[in-house]
């Protein structure tokens, strides 16, 4: 693996563990406080997790759902560890996370987990790129040299 593939995987694991833990330590004091019956938290005068496009058809904000946002949320965190020394294997569960996350990030309306999303699938593909560019050559299999 080059010295930019490591890289480009290193930025999007950070970029991974912060969208996990940003959103998933705000998902704790939510489970917590819809158990006890006490409705959504706002954070900044924000609700943290209701009041969105999942509300207004029909799917109100629960535990279970608060709960399998909390584990996508592990995933993304998973992920971005295992990119932090460069697995490949963190890849595939950055990925895994993002698309777990994406239907909560919709339906909480959070726009800032889809740009954070947006950059970690960027160095994802830029470290996938040089990652594969640098196996290429007369000995790596990927092209001729005629």
């Amino acid at each position: 693996m080059t010295h930019l593939a490591a890289w480009c995987l290193r930025i999007a694991g950070a970029n991974g563990i912060v969208n996990g833990l940003g959103f998933g330590g705000f998902a704790i004091p939510a489970i917590v406080s819809v158990g006890q019956g006490q409705g959504i938290i706002y954070t900044f005068g924000n609700p943290t997790y209701g009041n969105g496009p999942f509300e207004r058809i029909g799917v109100p904000t629960t535990m279970p759902l608060l709960a399998g946002f909390l584990a996508a949320c592990v995933v993304q965190v998973v992920g971005g560890a295992l990119l932090l020394w460069p697995r490949p294997s963190g890849i595939m569960v950055s990925v895994v996370g993002i698309l777990l996350g994406a239907p909560f990030w919709w339906g909480f309306n959070l726009p800032f987990a889809w740009l954070n999303a947006a950059v970690v699938l960027t160095f994802l593909v830029m470290g996938w790129t040089a990652k594969r560019g640098s196996s290429c050559g007369p000995s790596g299999g990927g092209r001729s040299s005629a």
